[in-house]
């Protein structure tokens, strides 16, 4: 607890002392002592840590002797390089491990100490990886067998009566990898425990990453859960939860749920990777592979856990002395299905489907579903949009969101199971959209409603599709159109029987999809039904020409996406991420221009403005207000505009969003998309059928290991092995670099490139020239933490390289190739563009003529990321600096 190293970053030297009353303060040399002598008398304060970590094993004369005589490489290197490509390509068996490392040990020479097989390998690194517990489950997943508890030595469930074992084997179970030895391991380790005590770069006024929001800030502050205590010795932690089916086949039904912990402390960048983060563990499927019937069993022991580590000591490299962390769960990351089962909340289609306010949805009997039309609860009170006129409910709307305190939620939920019969729990749950109590409520410090973040991925590429599906007429039947007559809108577009009409829209579908559909609306086969033209469905010509306007699009290789007929075949648009760069790069705007309606067409270009600003990787706290107030005028629009079936939790979800950026910061640094890519890390790993999810965990802990190599530095991969773990090695701070596989060539500068980098360097960086190299080494590709400007293959206009130069007029250019320049021994970057001629802004899109014009030399920082544009009669027009609100 106390550390006899003095401070000598200060002129008056101090002790570094952590009794109860210092709690972990720099105090003169007299204090430290006798504070020192109270806790020995009194013993109150551990001075040994919780869980040791000792890093001098990996300094053991074995590891580290050469793998055979004269070898430069060390038994522990050779190792770690088999181990880690072993646990970082998908679908390697162990099996094909033993083949590579029999085949080498074969042609290394005579006698060396290349293990011969993967079970050798493992036991020689045995003693350095995180261990394994394993515990019996009950088949129902209503218990979990722990030596601690009084389920212990049960041969049979005490609820379901289940037998424990079948055949003397267990008939389920569960691997679970503390936490305790994974924090103590990056404490214990200098080159990680140094990030904790990093300067977070921040700009003031801006919020780019959820530390940056006022809900993080609270923690810290008096009354928070780590008041009175320094960041760097603070674990605040994340968790994520969500079902994963392994298999390839979605018929093939098996659903396993991984539990996620993610240290908030940690750079984006850092936290955001497999490595860093914390797989606790994977609940098994329930019976015939179908979701487990509860999750609460396996929560309880990350939450003992929890628990054991609120406030705990361990030994700190970067201090050298035993310190005290705290350790807290603090946010949830899951999508709204996860959330019901892991909070116990009702699901999307209730009533009270809403977790974060208390609106309650209306249901409409012609859809069969709920729908939510409160957008106007969000809009401040004058607003002229309140008085009804074209919404669903015509009233004046006086509402505002309201929600219950953590107190209150916590009464309904006692009151739940109190109820005596499942009737009245079910009508309970229907009332106040709970489900009684759930484990995470033994946290002291949990508050659901402060802890519980919107997904805004799911939400935002969930109403996307439902836009798209929207705009091509795949939802549109007799129950849509039964809705807009049950509010009275829309009088065009009723249903009309036994018309004349030619210009009809049949159903969609097979005519046997056809007639099962009108059995289903109770309407006689026999009987004609016109569907009229709606004014948010394209017609099929305008189908084909949306078709066809997606398909001569460029993207840049920044986008992960490609050209496609995506609304005829929405199959192209299979991720969510490129359903999402579909909207932000305006080419789903640009599609649709001119076939809706101008009411129809203003609104929904509204909608996509707003959801592009939505998903910004920062924003300004002086532009959160306007951007609030945006969204939820355009979201009520939208509820007038279009159809009522677009009214579902999805689209209510959206203010929540928005009106949580204060509080969470940008979507940007809470994102599921790392946790999805992790979850398919999982199902590629599950090689054994039938045990997937222990094998998952024997693998993860090699992989762990492997990730602590490389982060702590022990170990350093071959170039391009594992790209994004080599970034980690770097401060999130640094720009990287990213080098092509070619040879870098030594260009030499002309006399006119020459003098715009001199000018450049002393009017615009004011820098002062001492040492000018006028050679550049060329390069392919660039990355930043923000921004990715990737030029691979020019002159291949398979991917866009087109930039726009920040100069003050409408100027592009498309970048040749990239130069690394050194100048006063700091290394700049510069672009070799191809000037075109200056553009003009023309129906909200920037024009420019595809004419090389000349050849200039253009400094990083003054060129934007890469275009998206379409090319038609030797004019380009950009799309993703388009004014969308204007196309």
């Amino acid at each position: 607890m106390f550390s006899s190293a003095e401070n000598t970053q200060s002129n008056n030297p101090k002790w570094y002392c952590k009794c109860g009353i210092c709690n972990g303060k720099w105090v003169p040399k007299r204090t430290f002592h006798r504070h020192t002598d109270e806790v020995f008398s009194n013993k109150t304060v551990p001075l040994l840590p919780k869980y040791q970590f000792d890093e001098a094993a990996y300094r053991d004369e074995n590891l580290l002797s050469p793998l055979f005589s004269g070898a430069n490489t060390t038994l522990l290197e050779a190792v770690t390089q088999h181990l880690h490509v072993f646990s970082t390509n998908h679908g390697m068996s162990k099996s094909a491990l033993t083949d590579v490392l029999k085949t080498e040990k074969r042609t290394l020479p005579q006698p060396n100490n290349l293990p011969a097989s993967y079970k050798e390998a493992k036991d020689l690194i045995k003693h350095l990886l995180i261990p394994l517990y394993k515990y019996d489950v009950c088949v129902n997943d209503c218990v979990v067998y722990r030596d601690n508890t009084e389920f212990a030595g049960l041969q049979s469930c005490p609820k379901c009566k289940e037998p424990r074992y079948f055949n003397g084997k267990v008939r389920k179970s569960f691997t679970y990898m503390p936490l305790g030895p994974r924090l103590a391991r990056w404490f214990g380790t200098f080159n990680l425990c140094k990030l904790l005590y990093a300067e977070k770069i921040s700009v003031r006024g801006t919020l780019t990453d959820f530390i940056d929001g006022s809900l993080y800030n609270s923690w810290f502050q008096t009354g928070g859960v780590f008041e009175a205590t320094e960041e760097p010795l603070c674990v605040p932690l994340s968790l994520f939860t969500d079902g994963v089916n392994p298999n390839k086949h979605t018929s093939s039904q098996k659903s396993m749920w991984p539990l996620i912990l993610t240290w908030i402390n940690l750079p984006r960048t850092i936290r955001q990777v497999m490595g860093p983060m914390l797989l606790m563990g994977i609940i098994p499927s329930g019976p015939k592979g179908c979701e487990p019937k509860t999750l609460e069993p396996y929560l309880e022991i990350l939450i003992e856990e929890l628990l054991d580590l609120t406030e705990f000591p361990l030994q700190n490299a970067y201090i050298g002395a035993p310190t005290t962390v705290k350790v807290a769960l603090l946010q949830f990351l899951c999508d709204i299905p996860a959330y019901s089962k892991l909070l116990h909340l009702s699901g999307h289609s209730a009533l009270r489907s809403c977790p974060y306010c208390n609106e309650v949805g209306h249901y409409c009997h012609s859809l069969k579903k709920t729908i939510h039309v409160s957008n106007r609860h969000f809009l401040p009170i004058g607003d002229k949009m309140r008085e009804g006129t074209g919404f669903a409910l015509q009233d004046r709307e006086t509402k505002n969101p309201t929600t219950i305190s953590n107190e209150q939620e916590k009464q309904m939920r006692l009151k739940y199971d109190r109820l005596p019969n499942k009737t009245q729990k079910q009508k309970h749950q229907k009332e106040t959209g709970l489900k009684g109590t759930y484990a995470l409520m033994k946290l002291p410090y949990h508050n659901r409603l402060h802890q519980m973040q919107p997904d805004g991925m799911h939400t935002i590429a969930d109403f996307i599709s439902h836009v798209m599906d929207m705009l091509i007429g795949k939802h549109d039947g007799v129950n849509v159109r039964s809705c807009e007559k049950s509010f009275n809108r829309f009088p065009e577009i009723w249903v009309q029987q036994n018309s004349a009409v030619t210009e009809a829209l049949p159903p969609q579908g097979t005519k046997r999809n056809k007639k099962r559909r009108l059995n289903e609306e109770n309407v006689n086969p026999e009987e004609s039904i016109v569907l009229h033209p709606t004014p948010w469905s394209l017609s099929k010509e305008q189908i084909k020409t949306a078709d066809a306007r997606a398909a001569s699009i460029t993207y840049s290789i920044a986008h992960n996406i490609s050209p496609g007929p995506h609304f005829s075949k929405p199959w192209t648009l299979r991720t969510m991420n490129a359903k999402l760069q579909f909207v932000t790069s305006g080419a789903l705007a640009w599609c649709i221009n001119g076939f809706l309606p101008k009411q129809q067409e203003e609104t929904l270009l509204l909608v996509l403005n707003i959801i592009k600003r939505m998903v910004s990787p920062q924003l300004k706290e002086e532009d959160i207000p306007k951007l609030q107030e945006d969204a939820h005028s355009a979201l009520s629009l939208f509820e007038r505009d279009f159809p009522l079936s677009m009214q579902n939790l999805v689209t209510h979800l959206l203010h929540h969003v928005v009106d949580g950026f204060p509080t969470f910061g940008p979507l940007y640094g809470r994102w599921l998309f790392p946790y999805e890519r992790a979850n398919g890390w999982i199902s590629r790993q599950c090689l054994k059928k039938g045990a997937e999810e222990a094998t998952v965990m024997e693998t993860y802990v090699v992989y762990d290991w492997c990730m602590y190599m490389v982060m702590s530095q022990k170990y350093k991969p071959p170039h391009g092995a594992d790209e994004v773990m080599n970034r980690v090695q770097h401060s999130p701070e640094v720009t990287t670099f990213q080098i092509s596989q070619s040879q870098d060539k030594d260009v030499i500068l002309t006399e006119a490139m020459s003098a715009h980098m001199r000018k450049f360097y002393e009017t615009s960086m004011k820098i002062n020239i001492f040492f000018f190299n006028e050679y550049a080494s060329e390069k392919y590709s660039y990355s930043s933490e923000d921004r990715k400007i990737c030029t691979k293959h020019h002159n291949s206009r398979k991917n866009s390289s087109i930039v726009k130069v920040l100069s003050g007029h409408l100027q592009f250019g498309e970048v040749r190739m990239f130069l690394e320049h050194n100048v006063n021994c700091t290394l700049q970057t510069w672009a070799v563009v191809d000037v075109f001629p200056l553009g003009e802004r023309k129906d909200g899109l920037c024009k420019f003529q595809n004419t090389v014009l000349f050849q200039r030399l253009v400094h990083i920082n003054l060129i934007s990321d890469p275009l998206v544009y379409v090319q038609k009669d030797n004019f380009v027009s950009v799309l993703n600096d388009a004014d969308i609100k204007n196309l």
